[in-house]
């Protein structure tokens, strides 16, 4: 079959050169519409249910929302956990489906399940997020305006009724968020004191505006022929007609809405806040992208509307992008094309300095670009985009290892048939060796590329995060390498035939002689002092063995985003205004310390009207956009600079700040609920005992080295004030309950219909005055009427006590929940787990039906070392069972196998050299570098039993497969190594995750190298049976 192949193609060559243009018109218009994004969406597939209630307290939200929202979730096809929050005006339900489900059929079961939901009267259902993943948040910008008279109100109307509704057209966005400022609503701010001098209740006032505020429709009157239509307009449209709204009549006089309250324009209890810049608070937007979606082409389709949006808003209105992800995008495209333009270069540089020829080298470089278009055109077909991980840890070395055999010996035969006849070669016999040499080799080269491309398989057998982020990989590298074995088949051995027709240079290239000369007098003392070279290079597998066991591990490297993202928590019970004033000053301080660092800086608390990131106002996530590297004068990575960043923090009392990243941050929160490395998650019932377990695990986390910030959840501490209705109190004096609550939900505000000015609503609501929302002595002694006609304070029929209650409530699958979460710094994940695990073991005291769970990213790295010990085994045998089909000698299957572990000697060294641990980045190099150190060791073999069947003595054959074959096992070896050389020393942006992958096949390609052409010599002598040598040696 393999023959057949290379002597059709060899027979029909203008049809190969045809398709092979085909090839190229063909995948080069397709990778021109390949999705580009800068990592690949590793979001499971989760539903966000929000349901805002903004006078409920956290207990209230979770007891009339959160509650039946679960409850109403179970037993849901796919579904795999479900956690939720509660805080002051908002319940957020999450549930996570398995990876088989659709997202849209997800959303379809949830729907149908809230229909069932009861929830008492007043209470707005619950409804879904956003379509949208961790990678979806993808475009900020602010709001603001030059001149000071503009306020913070108006600012949110443009946003929520000009600027939004536009950016929302733009295709492919799933939602656009406004957070900051203040909502518009049309205020109703009654007196008590008035409504009981007219003899009204809150009732009647609730009753009043709701009547007299609505339009309806009464079908049709014809008259003649002619039909009408029947509209009934009563609608208020602004303040002065709801103050005319007439409440009762007494004796023939009207009270009007204005006789006993204030109509006027204000703005709904805030939830959140957003500062900027050290300049004020101003309106933030958020873009997110639907779920699917090329990220750089929604970003600048976002970019342009906006620029659109400008021209339709005030003159003093100003729009600024504040986070823009094709920045990111950009910089990760240009990381991913100086890697693969360096090593494309460092790979042809190899090959013309070993072949010594253009023209070979030539038509061996030729697979690169050819195998690559190959593998976009699959690419696009399997809808990966190109990204970091998919292209970034390609190696162009791997893609021309089949071609490099192939023209290395061609030019090998010609020089050898030469030799042979003593005389150049007519063009006859250069054709008869060109069309013979790809014969030779066929076998090997098919084994060989086809044990590379095998070794990514197991690959697309991981699941969960670490199989959204390398199935990618492998994907690509499946493809380029079925590609470039195809080339090396049919259109490489075309190519030679055509291109090394002519007479070449036959001089050896002094690269090979060097190489020869050094490596002859080696090879002649380990065949002669077997003993120690075999005891040399367990020695070297041992020491090996034990640098592994030191290493420690963690799921994966951290990705320098380029930008900087600090959660900071206060005292629960901090008002908006407090909170954002402390970030106004913090802001200003951070531009004063790091000027030439920081670009931007804004920073958001609370949560925004669509709660797709729910915070407690005493949390704020403060962003910063950082200048170029070259700029930085107060240090020079970005770990550095946390470092520097976290001394100011410590100058600022009480202040507690945990870093990260914008991408890094969501993507941990939406997988496991947790915005940091580690979360330590404590599940029970009582709220104060889970509180004194987490200041126990955090003071157990403080002691341990390696640790960053570490932050425990504001479970309480939020001050209360409750108003318990007197059953005995209301009895007696023939007030229903339901009077003192509505008093109670006047504090906050009672909706009571909507304003329409044009298209633009806004909510009409009933509050007290500010008196008593300000004073909790004013709010008790605020007076009620009765039955009996008498007034009563509200602290007579009920008890207004000053507490302190929960100010989050976090649950996940019914129970509830506190998570102390820590970023780990300067030590690996792994062994920084297994210390802290000890010691809370043993210092922890757990009471009964308490328990402990580990998540964050030592979850995922659990999950992939659990899969990869099953994947890698799997690897391992499959490259076994190949190379039986290949050499039909288990002994010089096991011979060939050993370039494995001589493989991983290198790997493990460059990575303790380089003092990283052991990452699924790294363990993935291991995979690919099996292959690699396979194929040395069957080109070796492969000739050396060509030379044994030829008639050759052992010692001979094995001294002259050594030698012959020297070149294409150096080819092949460090062709591989320099690829991944500029990724080995990338430093831009997401280079942190190349780094340990190139580092081990770099590492493992050269000793592989070394050792194979040292060790399998010998082995080989060894295991074979003993023959006489030509010069009588053993």
């Amino acid at each position: 079959m393999l023959n057949w192949l290379v002597q059709t193609s060899l027979r029909n060559r203008l049809l190969v050169c045809v398709l092979t243009l085909a090839l190229v018109v063909v995948g080069g218009r397709l990778l021109r519409v390949l999705p580009i994004d800068a990592f690949p969406d590793t979001t499971p597939v989760q539903v966000q249910i929000n349901a805002n209630v903004p006078a409920l307290s956290p207990q209230e939200a979770e007891q009339q929302v959160t509650i039946p929202v679960e409850l109403a979730l179970g037993g849901l096809p796919g579904l795999q956990n479900v956690r939720s929050i509660s805080k002051f005006g908002l319940s957020q339900v999450v549930a996570t489906f398995d990876d088989r489900t659709s997202i849209y059929r997800a959303r379809q079961l949830i729907s149908e399940r809230l229909q069932s939901v009861d929830l008492p009267a007043g209470v707005p259902r619950p409804q879904l997020g956003p379509i949208a993943t961790g990678l979806g948040e993808v475009f900020h910008y602010a709001v603001r305006a030059k001149d000071a008279r503009r306020t913070l109100t108006e600012l949110r109307e443009l946003q929520d009724w000009v600027i939004k509704p536009e950016l929302r057209k733009v295709p492919g966005v799933a939602e656009i968020t406004s957070w900051g400022g203040f909502e518009k609503q049309y205020h109703v701010v009654a007196d008590p004191d008035l409504l009981v001098k007219h003899r009204l209740t809150w009732e009647d006032l609730f009753a009043a505006l709701e009547a007299n505020n609505q339009n309806v429709g009464g079908g049709q009157v014809v008259r003649a022929g002619e039909s009408l239509l029947v509209q009934g307009i009563g609608l208020t449209t602004n303040v002065a007609e709801i103050g005319d709204i007439v409440i009762a009549s007494t004796g023939g006089v009207p009270v009007h809405v204005r006789d006993v309250a204030t109509v006027q324009v204000d703005h709904e209890i805030r939830r959140g806040a957003v500062t900027g810049g050290g300049r004020g608070e101003m309106v933030l937007g958020l873009g997110f992208m639907l779920m699917g979606e090329n990220s750089h082409v929604v970003t600048r389709a976002l970019k342009a509307r906006l620029a659109e949006v400008r021209k339709m808003l005030p003159d003093d209105i100003q729009l600024e992008v504040l986070y823009d992800r094709t920045e990111l995008v950009d910089n990760v495209i240009r990381t991913v094309e100086h890697n693969l333009l360096a090593g494309a270069l460092l790979v042809i540089a190899v090959l013309f300095a070993f072949l010594g020829n253009l023209r070979a080298g030539l038509v061996v470089a030729a697979a690169i670009p050819l195998s690559m278009l190959f593998a976009g055109s699959l690419m696009l077909q399997a809808g990966i985009s190109a990204s970091l991980l998919s292209l970034g840890a390609m190696d162009f070395g791997l893609l021309v290892d089949g071609s490099v055999v192939m023209v290395e010996n061609a030019m090998r035969g010609l020089a050898r048939r030469r030799q042979e006849l003593g005389r150049s070669l007519t063009r006859r016999e250069r054709q008869e060796v060109l069309a013979r040499a790809p014969l030779e080799v066929v076998r090997p080269v098919a084994f060989g590329v086809g044990i590379i491309l095998i070794v990514f398989l197991p690959i697309l057998t991981l699941e969960g995060v670490e199989g959204k982020l390398f199935r990618p990989m492998a994907l690509t590298m499946v493809f380029a390498l079925a590609g470039s074995l195809l080339l090396a088949l049919t259109f490489i051995p075309v190519a030679a035939s055509l291109f090394l027709l002519r007479p070449i240079k036959e001089k050896e290239p002094w690269l090979e002689r060097l190489a020869r000369r050094l490596y002859e007098p080696v090879l002649n003392l380990a065949l002669r002092f077997r003993w120690f070279t075999l005891l040399g290079a367990l020695v070297l597998l041992a020491g090996a063995g034990v640098l592994a066991a030191r290493m420690g591990g963690e799921f994966l490297p951290r990705l320098g985003e380029g930008a900087i993202v600090g959660t900071s928590v206060r005292v629960a019970g901090v008002s908006v205004e407090e909170a954002a004033a402390l970030n106004d000053r913090l802001e200003k301080l951070l531009l004063a310390e790091f000027p030439d660092e920081i670009a931007n800086i804004w920073t958001r608390l609370g949560s925004a009207d669509v709660a797709t990131d729910p915070m407690g106002v005493e949390l704020s996530d403060f962003f910063l956009a950082l200048k170029p590297r070259a700029q930085w004068t107060k240090a020079r990575t970005q770990a550095g600079l946390v470092e520097e960043m976290q001394k100011v923090f410590a100058r600022v009392p009480g202040l507690r700040v945990a870093i990260s990243q914008p991408i890094e941050m969501r993507m941990n929160e939406l997988v496991a609920g947790i915005r940091s490395d580690i979360g330590i998650k404590i599940y029970g019932d009582d709220l104060e005992i889970l509180r004194g377990l987490s200041d126990e695990v955090q003071r157990v986390l403080a002691d341990i080295p390696g640790r960053g910030e570490v932050t425990g959840e504001q479970l309480v501490g939020q001050p209360v004030l409750q108003v318990r209705v007197d059953p005995r109190a209301t009895e007696r004096f023939g007030v229903p309950a339901r009077n003192v609550l509505n008093v109670v939900e006047a504090v906050g505000s009672r909706k009571v219909g909507e304003i329409r000015e044009g298209q633009r609503r806004f909510p009409l609501v009933v509050r007290l005055p500010d008196r008593q929302r300000t004073d909790p002595e004013a709010l008790a002694n605020t007076h009620i009427p009765t039955a009996t006609g008498s007034v009563l304070p509200l602290k007579q029929l009920a008890q207004v006590v000053e507490t302190e209650g929960p100010a989050t409530i976090n649950r996940e699958w019914g129970r509830r929940r506190i998570t102390v979460q820590c970023n780990v710094r300067g030590r690996d994940v792994g062994s920084f787990v297994a210390e802290a695990q000890d010691q809370i073991a043993r210092r922890v005291k757990l009471p009964e039906g308490y328990q402990i769970e580990w998540g964050g990213q030592f979850e995922n790295m659990q999950r992939a070392n659990a899969r990869l010990r099953f994947v890698v085994p799997l690897a391992l045998a499959l490259i076994l069972a190949l190379l039986y089909f290949s050499l039909g000698s288990m002994r010089d299957v096991l011979i060939v196998a050993t370039g494995i572990p001589l493989g991983a000697i290198g790997g493990v060294a460059a990575l303790w050299v380089r003092g990283m641990p052991f990452t699924v980045s790294a363990a993935i190099g291991f995979i690919a570098l099996s292959g690699v150190a396979i194929l040395n060791g069957l080109v070796l073999v492969t000739f050396i039993r060509q030379r044994l069947d030829a008639g050759r003595p052992l010692a001979n054959a094995v001294r002259e497969g050594c030698l012959v074959r020297l070149r294409p096992v150096l080819m092949t070896a460090l062709v591989a190594a320099v690829g991944f050389i500029p990724m080995a020393v990338n430093v831009g942006i997401g280079g942190e995750v190349q780094r340990p992958l190139a580092t081990v096949v770099i590492g493992g390609a050269l000793s592989n190298t070394l050792l194979t052409l040292i060790v399998l010599p010998v082995l080989y002598c060894w295991f074979h049976p003993r023959q006489p040598a030509a010069d009588g040696s053993s």
